[in-house]
């Protein structure tokens, strides 16, 4: 099979900056980044969100375009040297339906689309977004072809934040094409990632008894053929630390870069879990996204496994166990 095709230019910002904003890592959802699937092409992505609603009901698509799609502030709002567009400035829509939204940046070809392994209309919520906005006062920018004003202003007054996350743009492009690992390597029942310009940072969060598989996720990373263009820097380890005591966390942390020394740093946290972590909750609010079984079997097994059989296929009100 040929290797994973890689982006360029605009391409791969615009799969940068999605993947920043995206907002999949501030919930539970069935997939550890709320990405089922990708679909990476040299001029394309398709990226499959989780139909999973946040714990308070919010569907995921909809704080993705919250977090996406530009919008000029009311000008009761704006004040001199603010920020006076929320969103990302310069991204387009240029397509929706019910078979997804399709992204761009502005005066460029670069194209990813949104879909969700549910029934999403995206012409819907990118209506009810522009409404909510419109209400506010804000004036939303997606539908703009060339840049507005207040996007504009954006890039100036943060030119060289712009020019380093471009510059790096080929690391979280890469991560959102491999997202994958994250639900088939990983046994982390939590997966955050944040980023400040350049530098990454991931944290993979592993439940009381699970080992971290530190060494696998790293070699599938930084594969010759599938993986990126990484190298290990400094590996620090506390898996079999005898002066760990079990009531706290342990912390296992990996720092990578580019051996060419392209732009771009990435920091991988894997984190277990110590006694004093009860995360039954977790566990019920993973089973209410509809994660697959046999994922959660891999992640929280303590869990999964003392629950009744009708229980952890999903079917029969779900119940709390003795003990917790």
């Amino acid at each position: 099979m040929p290797r994973i095709a890689e982006s360029a230019g605009p391409q791969r910002l615009l799969e940068a900056l999605v993947f920043e904003h995206l907002g999949g890592d501030v919930d539970y959802f069935a997939h550890p980044i709320g990405i089922s699937s990708v679909l990476p092409r040299h001029d394309s992505l398709v990226i499959s969100l989780d139909a999973s609603s946040t714990r308070h009901g919010f569907p995921l698509v909809a704080h993705a375009l919250e977090g996406l799609l530009p919008a000029e502030l009311p000008e009761a709002e704006q004040k001199q040297g603010d920020v006076r567009v929320i969103g990302v400035p310069g991204i387009r829509t240029t397509r929706a339906g019910r078979e997804g939204l399709r992204l761009s940046l502005a005066g460029t070809k670069a194209s990813v689309i949104l879909t969700c392994n549910g029934s999403t209309n995206w012409a819907d919520l990118l209506a009810d977004r522009q409404e909510q906005l419109e209400a506010a006062e804000y004036r939303p920018c997606w539908n703009e072809a060339e840049m507005t004003p207040p996007e504009r202003a954006f890039h100036q007054d943060h030119a060289e934040m712009s020019r380093v996350i471009e510059d790096a743009s080929w690391l979280p492009s890469g991560l959102l094409r491999r997202s994958g690992l994250f639900h088939e390597l990983s046994t982390a029942y939590c997966t955050r990632y944040w980023s400040t310009w350049d530098r990454w940072r991931i944290e993979l969060k592993h439940d009381l008894g699970v080992e971290p598989p530190h060494d696998a996720f790293i070699d599938h990373l930084t594969d010759p053929k599938w993986g990126m263009h990484l190298a290990v820097d400094k590996l620090h380890c506390e898996c079999d630390a005898p002066w760990a005591d079990p009531h706290y966390d342990r912390q296992c942390t990996v720092e990578l870069s580019s051996p060419t020394s392209r732009p771009g740093e990435l920091q991988v946290r894997f984190r277990a879990m110590g006694t004093w972590c009860n995360s039954y909750d977790i566990y019920r609010d993973l089973k209410r996204t509809g994660a697959d079984p046999a994922w959660l079997m891999r992640v929280m097994p303590r869990h999964h496994q003392s629950e009744p059989r009708q229980l952890r296929t999903g079917s029969g009100p779900l119940t709390t166990p003795d003990g917790y």
